[in-house]
């Protein structure tokens, strides 16, 4: 088989195999599950530190928990649907990913390098604000 197989043309226009595109956004949901967890872990450390008062505090780290079982839950679904998806089925993840706005995420998504590949420069300012209340 020469170098143009059909996997070769279709990664070249942007057609990628469905089990690739499932597995893919899973590992991404997967990884906002895991940010959702942080979060979740800082504020029950401030919530016992006694930094908010009252139940509404409780009531919204109940939906902070329950956003981090939800995003792992939607993780665990795609990965199924992948098990259960024919590499011959292609979509164009090139196309899809145009009205993605943030270039880091674009990147993962599609598979190509992007010039933003420390995610934690968007957040330099932070170091200057002051960490009073």
């Amino acid at each position: 088989m020469n170098e143009d197989s059909g996997k070769d043309k279709s990664e070249r226009d942007g057609r990628v195999a469905v089990p690739e595109v499932l597995r893919t956004v899973s590992d991404e949901v997967r990884m906002l599950s895991d940010a959702a967890g942080d979060l979740q872990n800082l504020i029950g450390n401030l919530v016992v530190a006694g930094a908010f008062d009252g139940s509404q505090s409780i009531y919204e780290l109940q939906n902070l928990d329950r956003l981090c079982q939800n995003l792992g839950a939607v993780a665990d679904f795609l990965c199924g649907l992948a098990k259960g998806a024919s590499p011959d089925w292609k979509v164009d993840v090139t196309a899809a990913s145009e009205v993605v706005k943030l270039a880091d995420l674009c990147g993962r998504l599609t598979g190509q390098k992007t010039e933003v590949d420390d995610a934690t420069g968007e957040f330099e300012d932070f170091g200057n604000w002051p960490m009073t209340g």
